[in-house]
């Protein structure tokens, strides 16, 4: 019997799998997110390995493959696929950034797109064997359209702006207050200590406030839903006639009002498609593949009964 390691890691939350050949789940892992450009490559690594480590203790014999999705590896030199390979005698090793695995867990190893909208948000492009190729998510310093933490952040600026007497008002004011416990201003030290991912969790507010029939939430919201769809205008020029769009991750999971407001203003030869698989299992179909295994839908099954369907980034 062989047994396989899936590694999804992203900008809130890293989630691991240690799987059999048929797709039955041994163990599951949840640690923090390890995107490299936000904790560093050094301190990325020493956590998953960790989460491997543990793992492989519940392997019944030796793991035969390993496949790492990482949000941000394609952009910093983790050398972590050697230090794998040196712990892991024998197993096949694969570490990339975790665009691959958001079509492989719905489509398998087809010509598509992988959409991503949780912390951080992109589009990669996929086609064959050639390198796969990036539209947006250049990292929440310069591009990171729709996401989570676009919203959050954007939202604690309108807060801000009302209430130093710059913006027109907004609900948020009320929402964001009650959430952080006091106002914004000084609540300045939790915001930064908890960076990227602390304000990426305030994005809920803005969604509670588009649902109260908030204006300033409303046109957050839309024009994040058009950055993101912008993105399926760029991709047409890579495919002849319709693509298809696999979107996964924590914000489309949550808010299936913002999944339909990105489709609506999609590339008309976009064919949107909703994951129902969370990308870990994409990592899992990615490390059978490498050993020369393909996840049949029996190996589906068996995986999502084993683990909460939960789409994370």
């Amino acid at each position: 019997m062989d047994y396989y390691i899936g590694v999804d890691s992203g900008g809130s939350k890293t989630e691991c799998v240690l799987a059999d050949e048929s797709g039955h789940v041994l163990q599951r892992s949840v640690d923090c997110g390890c995107n490299p450009l936000d904790i560093g490559p050094c301190l990325a690594s020493e956590i998953i390995l960790k989460n491997l480590e543990q793992l492989a203790e519940h392997a019944p014999e030796r793991v035969s493959s390993i496949y790492a999705g990482i949000a941000g590896a394609n952009h910093v030199d983790m050398h972590l696929a050697e230090s794998i390979k040196q712990r892991f005698d024998g197993a096949k090793v694969r570490v990339e950034d975790d665009r691959r695995i958001v079509v492989s867990g719905t489509l398998g190893h087809a010509d598509s797109c992988g959409m991503i909208c949780g912390t951080g948000s992109s589009l990669s492009i996929i086609i064959g064997d050639e390198p796969i190729r990036q539209v947006g998510g250049l990292g929440y310093l310069i591009d990171t359209g729709g996401s989570g933490y676009e919203l959050g952040q954007a939202g604690l600026r309108q807060v801000c702006r009302y209430l130093d007497g710059r913006g027109e008002y907004t609900v948020l004011a009320e929402l964001m207050t009650g959430v952080l416990g006091k106002e914004p201003w000084d609540a300045l030290a939790d915001i930064y200590a908890g960076g990227r991912p602390f304000i990426a969790s305030l994005a809920h507010t803005v969604f509670e406030g588009m649902d109260m029939g908030d204006t300033v939430c409303r046109r957050l919201v839309e024009e994040s839903a058009y950055k993101l769809s912008e993105l399926t205008f760029a991709a047409e020029k890579y495919f002849d006639g319709e693509f298809p769009v696999v979107m996964t991750g924590g914000i489309f999971n949550a808010y299936p009002k913002y999944v339909q407001l990105v489709c609506a203003k999609a590339s008309p030869k976009a064919k949107m498609i909703m994951a129902e698989v969370p990308p870990v299992y994409g990592a899992l179909v990615e490390a059978m593949w490498q050993n020369g295994q393909i996840a049949d839908m029996t190996v589906r099954s068996n995986f999502m009964r084993c683990v909460s369907p939960s789409i994370s980034e």
